[in-house]
């Protein structure tokens, strides 16, 4: 019996489209094998729920090799990706998460997502503060995370589907004439 039944053939139409838009990073906690569901290596089908936290990167990219010893196959994963501007609220974030295994999910710029460190779990290799020297140069963060494990990062088809709900900051304000306004885009508001 064949393992091997056809070849691929490339497409004439370039559709292919490289990069990374978003990351997707949280806790790792350690789950049984039963709790994660789909095709070791293939799809992520089900996932306890989780709350992940979303970041609009610059200049990502996730890259994948295996390495083959005599200890079985084991695929060593890597994403690195920057973050523009440096604030407080994200420096905090990024050391504390220095301190903690993670996850994370990586969302293609055509759309397709994966998802890294799913049953070893990820660290933060490295986190580099850059201000530049100038105000044209680069001002905010390189961040790099490995993982390593005994299956090829799995895609997901649809977050919410899957069991992860992204993490909505929304703030509510109740004034004495009790009318309610929420503002999501972080800006201050001064009213008189």
């Amino acid at each position: 019996m064949s393992i091997l039944t056809k070849g691929r053939n490339e497409l004439t139409c370039y559709n292919n489209i490289g990069g990374i838009k978003k990351v997707y990073l949280f806790k790792y906690v350690n789950y049984a094998y039963s709790q994660i569901v789909g095709e070791k290596g293939v799809e992520l089908t089900s996932f306890p729920v989780t709350t992940i936290h979303e970041y609009e990167i610059k200049g990502g990219s996730f890259n994948e090799n295996i390495q083959n010893d005599e200890n079985g196959i084991l695929y060593n994963q890597e994403l690195s990706f920057t973050l523009t501007k440096q604030d407080l609220a994200t420096t905090i974030k990024l050391n504390t998460l220095r301190n903690i295994d993670l996850r994370y999910i990586v969302e293609f710029n055509d759309g397709s997502l994966k998802i890294g460190g799913l049953y070893n779990g990820a660290e933060i290799n490295s986190l580099e503060l850059v201000s530049g020297g100038s105000k044209s140069e680069f001002n905010g963060y390189r961040v790099s995370i490995n993982s390593k494990e005994r299956y090829q990062a799995a895609y997901i088809n649809n977050l919410l589907s899957v069991g992860f709900e992204i993490y909505n900051e929304v703030n509510t304000y109740n004034f004495m004439d009790d009318n309610n306004f929420i503002f999501n885009d972080s800006n201050n508001y001064i009213f008189n």
